[in-house]
């Protein structure tokens, strides 16, 4: 079920106000925007934005409706449920990769709910996220493969071919599929080349925190902060949960000692402070910075938050157009521009599979596939349109 624009914007309402609550403010009481919602349109719309943690823990101070607290409790119950299964696989995982000399960060994730929150629960369940240093990959690539891990085959390569290099290259992170959890194996925080801090400087301001009894390095507030505003970005702003985050690490004053903001970290706070507000410890020289951000930026990202998160039989080429739009935003040099335009014409889902050795092969293989690709999906797209039996593939909105 998809929620209604008032659904959402009830749920942007009660988002606002769960953070008012947290920085000792009394909620504002917003109850009449958005008309009239059932209970379930409203569940789907916290569950579309991944605000269940949020809202359940501050359902009295909400006055949430008995429906919507009720549902939002047991689903809460669910994910602490399968926190704790993670938490055992993050420790599974650091050990492996600690007694295979690899070092390495959990980003985002759980590791980011106690840094923002206090609270391993409060982003809810999602994947493993791990950052390790691209000339470590392969090491992991094996180590996670001898226990039980297996790559997703729309990121398959294998060591020594042209694909291995060219994905190392133009992406920064590969899925791997385990018993209970999925693994996000990073190399980069960002697929541009220098929008974001390499490894050894993102290692050298580490933090540690505790994740259930697991203590984990991972980023400073100062790096999570940026990479959560591009990570955002990169979605569209489609979920608030991210904007969440985002109004969370701006509470920490010492985050804006002579801090430079790039487009996108600006972009995204602007659109946190229109939907959710930010924190008093943002100083005025960052919200005048803010000012400057387009308005139709800020729309853009409201569109998209009542869309659906997942579109289907979008037109062919469409998401990749979407990614131009970002690569094109969050690169920083001028060999980034160049980066982005060969991750482009080579994405990752063209290249993986490809056994060729060389390069030569390997782009003329590569380039057979897009082409056979973009005909198959322009050619269901096309009888969808007629009414015929539409296709399957999934692409997310604009």
């Amino acid at each position: 079920m998809h929620p209604t624009p008032g659904a959402t914007q009830r749920v942007r309402d009660w988002a606002r106000a769960a953070l008012r609550v947290e920085a000792g403010l009394p909620p504002v009481d917003q109850s009449g925007r958005g008309g009239v919602q059932t209970g379930a349109d409203l569940v789907a719309a916290v569950r579309r934005h991944r605000l269940v943690d949020l809202l359940d823990s501050h359902a009295r101070d909400l006055d949430l409706p008995a429906e919507v607290s009720d549902a939002l409790s047991e689903l809460r119950a669910s994910t602490k449920r399968g926190l704790m299964v993670q938490a055992l696989e993050i420790a599974q995982v650091r050990d492996l990769l600690y007694a295979s000399g690899v070092p390495s960060l959990v980003v985002k994730g759980s590791a980011l709910a106690v840094q923002s929150a206090g609270d391993p629960v409060a982003r809810g369940l999602g994947d493993i996220d791990l950052l390790v240093p691209v000339e470590f990959v392969e090491v992991v690539h094996s180590v996670l493969n001898e226990h039980g891990w297996k790559v997703d085959p729309s990121w398959a390569a294998a060591p020594g071919t042209w694909a291995w290099r060219q994905l190392l290259w133009s992406y920064n992170e590969m899925k791997f599929e385990g018993p209970a959890t999925t693994v996000d194996l990073h190399w980069r925080l960002d697929p541009t080349l220098d929008a974001l801090p390499g490894f050894a400087e993102v290692w050298s301001r580490r933090e540690t925190v505790d994740v259930g009894g697991v203590r984990m390095p991972t980023l400073s507030r100062r790096d999570a902060l940026a990479h959560t505003c591009l990570h955002s970005a990169k979605d569209q702003w489609r979920w608030l949960r991210s904007l969440v985050d985002v109004h969370r690490l701006a509470r920490d004053p010492l985050l804006w000692e002579d801090r430079p903001l790039l487009r996108l970290e600006a972009e995204t706070l602007a659109i946190t402070r229109e939907l959710l507000d930010l924190p008093a410890e943002v100083p005025d020289r960052v919200r005048r910075r803010l000012d400057a951000v387009p308005a139709r930026v800020l729309r853009r990202a409201t569109r998209t938050q009542e869309a659906p998160a997942m579109e289907a039989d979008a037109f062919p080429g469409l998401e990749s157009l979407r990614n131009v739009r970002y690569l094109v935003a969050a690169s920083a040099t001028p060999r980034d521009i160049t980066h982005s335009l060969v991750g482009i014409a080579l994405p990752v889902q063209a290249v993986a599979g490809i056994e060729a050795r060389t390069a030569w092969a390997g782009i003329s293989l590569t380039l057979w596939r897009r082409i056979g690709t973009l005909w198959r999906r322009t050619f269901g797209w096309a009888r969808r349109d007629r009414g015929s039996e539409p296709a399957k593939s999934l692409t997310r909105v604009p």
